[in-house]
């Protein structure tokens, strides 16, 4: 009984996710990030795409980082990557969408993810530089664009761009 109260406000506290690709409302641009972390060789592949609202790339970007020890320190500097990539391109009104349901619940609700403080602070604090934002929790299928850049880096060695 107690267990199943607390599974269903577990569910409850989560983000929604979003299941296909959906163009972000007028006026608003979306930043779709992706990773893939390597644990045996310690690096990730990590990639971002901004689209505007009727779906055209407006631009990307890939990376690898390595020495990156655990996949929760890699979800992280993703994140931080693209809100930075978006901060010094002067971009507002972003939809930050990506397989982050942990980071972006934790940065959206702290009270309710004591355990990730420091990754909420963090991330706010990078976000510190965009007018307008939102974070928003997609599956992979939703997240397609950014995981076939960063395919690239995995795959085909291509580091950065």
């Amino acid at each position: 009984m107690v267990e199943e109260e607390w599974q269903r406000e577990e569910r409850l506290n989560q983000p929604s996710v979003q299941r296909k690709w959906l163009p972000p409302e007028s006026g608003w641009r979306m930043c779709n990030i992706g990773m893939k972390f390597d644990k045996s060789k310690g690096r990730v592949g990590a990639g971002w795409v901004l689209r505007n609202e009727r779906g055209v790339v407006l631009c990307h970007s890939r990376r690898a980082f390595s020495s990156v020890g655990n996949r929760e320190d890699a979800k992280l500097i993703v994140v931080k990557w693209a809100i930075e990539s978006m901060r010094s391109q002067r971009q507002s009104k972003i939809i930050f969408a990506g397989e982050f349901g942990d980071l972006f619940g934790a940065t959206m609700r702290p009270e309710e993810w004591p355990s990730f403080q420091f990754q909420s602070f963090s991330i706010r604090k990078e976000l510190e530089g965009i007018e307008e934002w939102k974070l928003l929790v997609v599956n992979r299928e939703a997240n397609r664009g950014a995981f076939c850049i960063l395919q690239s880096v995995t795959n085909l060695g291509l580091v950065n761009s």
